[in-house]
């Protein structure tokens, strides 16, 4: 009898040490009680974009890199130093702390009828389960291609505010078929795998109703070694 193959979510959860599930709770503090994000989101973003951390590219990348597999110009954006000798996109607390502020920021973007640049503008999506679909495919996508992918939607008589209607949309808003191909999957799974990690992961969902740590004066010069099988940077 052939053995059954473990799901995405099981295999992540072997290799989530208790180092990334500090992490991924720390970083859940940028949430709050208002919200629908949780450490289970963070879970299932991470294992999407990068198979919690097996697969995360080359330091100083000008493609997307690192645990949270952040474009340089968004990664700097929150904070995080893109260089050879010291990329931060590899360091699992500070790229869990940008991904949640991303997330976040996401989330009140699609909340309201949010003004971003280039002239795009959101269309507020007030029910939660469906502005979720909208801040995670703008995780992938980018928050001003799924606002065209709106306006699109609305000007081809469509509702800006059904991701079914939106989703449609996002190639012509900016981008190829293939990548409107997986930004729909990207929804599907990380939906998919939030609901999985939510029953099965120890991690603790309670760490969000506590504010955000105070952010630590990070050094920018040093280098990368390997201890433990895990890269650390170690300042100069």
């Amino acid at each position: 009898m052939p053995t059954k193959q473990k799901s995405n979510v099981a295999v992540w959860l072997q290799r989530e040490t208790p180092r990334v599930r500090r992490a991924l709770e720390s970083a859940s503090r940028h949430f709050d009680a208002d919200d629908n994000l949780t450490v289970n989101t963070l879970e299932a973003v991470y294992g999407r974009e990068s198979s919690f951390g097996t697969l995360i590219g080359t330091r100083g990348s000008p493609e997307a890199a690192g645990h949270f597999q952040f474009e340089p110009d968004t990664a700097i954006r929150y904070g995080l130093k893109v260089s050879k000798q010291n990329d931060q996109r590899f360091d699992i607390d500070r790229a869990s702390s940008a991904a949640a502020r991303y997330l976040k920021d996401l989330y009140k973007m699609f909340g309201q009828n949010t003004d971003l640049p280039g002239g795009r503008r959101t269309t507020a999506v007030k029910n939660l389960s469906e502005r979720k679909k909208f801040f995670v495919g703008a995780f992938n996508a980018g928050e001003g291609r799924v606002a065209g992918a709106q306006r699109l939607a609305e000007q081809a008589g469509k509702n800006p505010r059904l991701w079914s209607d939106v989703r449609e949309f996002i190639a012509e808003a900016g981008t190829t078929p293939a990548k409107e191909r997986e930004t729909k999957e990207y929804v599907e799974d990380v939906l998919r795998y939030e609901a999985e990690f939510a029953s099965k992961s120890p991690a603790d969902k309670n760490k969000k109703q506590k504010k955000p740590r105070k952010q630590q004066a990070w050094c920018t010069e040093g280098r990368w070694r390997t201890i433990d099988d895990r890269p650390v940077f170690i300042c100069a």
